[in-house]
Parts: structure tokens; C-alpha cells; sequence
């Protein structure tokens, strides 16, 4: 890899991604029509279109949050209504659904009803990671909550919820893992908080960046395999891709490196993500009319991977 990748495929739109390091292969989550990609990064093409019953094309629901799980080689999803998004948490109607999928059996073989669990009082469902236990973590915008899948036992439980529930203000956007630390970004704050996994409730502990530095509209956000959890990467809209560094690797406080830049009207940065040894913003467009009505996906057949990996490196090595 290297180098601004441009993918082409009829009404991707990707909000998610993430990369299998062993197959070399792209997982994207196609917002819109909420199917979930497979990009071949060797031979430079889309490899497939993965569809699940009643969920893709399917207008209530969105393909949020995508996370290969190394360990297990299962890939965990986020599929939930657009509709806490489009009102800004004012309607938290629709399903939101865990899936967990399966590429060599081509199959899901875990889901979990996220909306019934919380009685529908929680929506706004974006990201997903795991524990070394292989655990799913999901996080949600409207209030803020992390709902926990626990995998061998096929359970799932309301992990950390917001004090205030009714208020509905937007919350987390984004997750990362790093052994037994959570990592979750608060658009409430503009902060960064850390939870204890092994914890039996999550208890929320802020994170201390020096200097300090507010984010905007933060979204997904990666810890790259190549800096060895000491670095993490978090997509802010409008603003570009924001660079922490811990040289412990606890993330109780981490030095803020400065801001990648990206700002177009037209789209935003979504996922920074390493792919191969580079590290690239996931550009997501939501301007465009939607074909079958607004909301959905519109005509875009080329979607934009911007190679940020030297601008990264230049801020580390400030």
C-alpha cells in the first residue's frame, strides 16, 4: 500500500473500515445500503459485496461501525437506524443490531437486538472493538453507552450508560482497544476516556492530553498496529484526523502531536485507519442527492483513501 487509493464501486459509501493484515484485504461498512465490502488491496479491486436478509438495502438501517477481531479472525458490525443521526437524537426509533460475520463460512454467526436490550432508549449505535476475552464492545451517540456482547456466552449486557439517559446528548462516536483498556472519544466533551474491561460495570476516566485539545465532531478512531499501541488516530469532521501519543501505552494521559488537516464541505473524515504499513483517512461523502430518496445512497461510484502517513510521521516526530 501507499499512496491515495481511490475505490471504485457503484454506492459504496463507506463510514467504517478496517484491514486484515494477514489476507490483505479491506473491510468496508457501506453506510447507506448497509452491506459490507471486500476490497483486495494486492490485485487493486473490489473483491466482493457481502449482503445480510432484511438488513441490507433495507431503508431503517445503516452499516455503522466494522472490526476484524485478529484473534478470532470474526468480524464484528454495527448495524442501526439512521434516524438518531438524522434528528439528532430527538428519535431513537428503529433497530439496532450486533452482528458478528464469519468470512471464511460466509456466514453470521452471532447477533444481538441492541434496541431491546436498552428498551429503546439508547440509539445512535457507531463503533465496535473487543477484549482479549474476544468480548464486543459497542458504543453509542444518544446518550452515551457501551453495551457489551460477551461471545461465549452469547449474552449481552448494558455496560456503562450516561447519568443523565433522557438528555440525549451526544456522546461517544469512536472505540479502541489496547489489552484491557477502552479508549472512547466524547463528542459531549470533546475528550478522550478510558475503562477497566475487566471491570463488571464500565466507569469512565478521563483522559488527561497535554496540551490539551478539544475535538470536533470526533468519530472513529484506530490505536495503528505499527506504533504498537502507543499512538492513536481519531477522525474529526471537518477537521481532519487528530494524533495522540502515549509512550506507555496505558492511556491515562497522552501528549497531543497536532491535527492532519482535512476539511471539504462535501465529505468528512470518518476512520483513520493503517492499511499495510500506511495510514489513511476513510473519506465519506454525505452530501450526495440519494437515488431512492434522502438518506440513502446517491450515484458516487468512486470513494477516497488520502495517504496521510507522512504527515502522521512529521507530527510524532515533533
Amino acid at each position: 500500500m501507499g499512496g491515495n487509493l481511490i475505490i471504485t464501486q457503484y454506492q459504496l459509501y463507506p463510514e467504517n473500515a478496517d484491514f486484515d493484515f494477514n489476507t490483505c484485504k479491506l473491510y468496508t461498512s457501506n453506510l447507506f445500503n448497509a452491506s459490507l465490502g471486500v476490497y483486495d488491496s494486492n490485485a487493486r479491486k473490489m473483491e466482493t459485496i457481502i449482503e445480510f436478509p432484511n438488513v441490507t438495502n433495507a431503508p431503517d438501517f445503516h452499516l455503522a461501525g466494522v472490526q476484524l477481531n485478529p484473534r478470532t479472525n470474526l468480524i464484528s458490525l454495527v448495524a442501526g437506524s439512521g434516524v438518531p443521526f438524522s434528528t439528532n437524537g430527538k428519535t431513537l426509533s428503529g433497530t439496532d443490531l450486533y452482528l458478528q460475520y464469519d468470512p471464511q463460512a460466509q456466514k453470521v454467526v452471532r447477533s444481538a437486538n441492541l434496541s431491546a436490550l436498552s428498551q429503546s432508549r439508547i440509539g445512535g449505535y457507531q463503533d465496535v472493538d473487543h477484549d482479549p476475552d474476544n468480548n464486543a464492545y459497542i458504543v453509542s451517540t444518544f446518550p452515551a453507552s457501551i453495551i457489551k456482547v460477551n461471545t461465549a456466552r452469547n449474552t449481552s449486557e448494558l455496560w456503562y450508560q450516561s447519568d443523565n439517559i433522557e438528555a440525549r446528548t451526544p456522546g461517544f462516536a469512536g472505540i479502541a482497544t489496547k489489552d484491557w483498556t477502552l479508549i472512547a472519544n466524547d463528542r459531549a466533551t470533546g475528550g478522550l476516556f478510558n475503562f477497566d474491561m475487566r471491570a463488571a460495570q464500565g466507569v469512565p476516566v478521563p483522559i488527561r492530553t497535554t496540551p490539551n485539545h478539544t475535538s470536533h465532531e470526533a468519530d472513529g478512531m484506530q490505536l495503528p498496529p505499527k506504533y504498537d499501541g502507543r499512538v492513536l488516530l481519531v477522525a474529526e469532521q471537518g477537521v481532519g484526523a487528530s494524533v495522540f501519543r502515549d509512550l506507555k501505552g496505558e492511556w491515562k494521559e497522552a501528549e497531543f502531536m497536532g491535527v492532519v488537516p482535512y476539511n471539504d464541505t462535501a465529505s468528512n473524515v470518518t476512520k483513520v485507519l493503517q492499511m499495510g504499513n500506511s495510514i489513511y483517512m476513510n473519506i465519506e461523502v454525505f452530501t450526495d442527492n440519494g437515488v431512492m430518496g434522502p438518506g440513502l445512497a446517491g450515484n458516487r461510484s468512486e470513494f477516497m483513501y488520502v495517504d496521510v502517513t507522512e504527515k502522521v510521521e512529521a507530527l510524532l516526530k515533533r
